[in-house]
């Protein structure tokens, strides 16, 4: 059974619902930790160690599906890959969290898929 989404009111990944990509916090900075724990409202999370996030809460220019290949004729072939966080992502889109949690910027407007 694939790792259900943490961010508060996502149901990513519950029984009945489509698989979403997750990502896992691994041992990343403090700072970054810090990051993570608030932009998931803190609310009964104490180690982020289980904690996963699906990819409804990121910008996808942070996330990486792809990687390109340089072949020898000089030209360059994207293949698919499984995907992967940006090491300095952080969600952002959180319905569950007060809107001046739910972006790092004041331009980018929220996102509820």
């Amino acid at each position: 059974m694939p790792n259900t989404c943490s961010a508060p009111g996502c149901r990513s990944n519950y029984a009945g619902e489509p698989y979403t990509p997750v990502f896992k916090l691994s041992n990343g900075p403090p700072d970054l930790v810090n990051r993570w724990h608030r932009a998931l409202c803190g609310e009964g999370i104490r180690d982020l160690k289980n904690v996963f996030v699906c990819s409804k809460h990121f910008l996808d220019e942070e996330i990486q599906t792809s990687f390109s290949i340089h072949q020898p004729d000089g030209t360059y072939l994207e293949v698919p890959a499984k995907p992967k966080l940006q090491k300095d992502a952080v969600p952002r889109f959180l319905p569950g969290c007060p809107l001046h949690l739910s972006s790092s910027s004041d331009t980018i407007p929220p996102r509820f898929d």
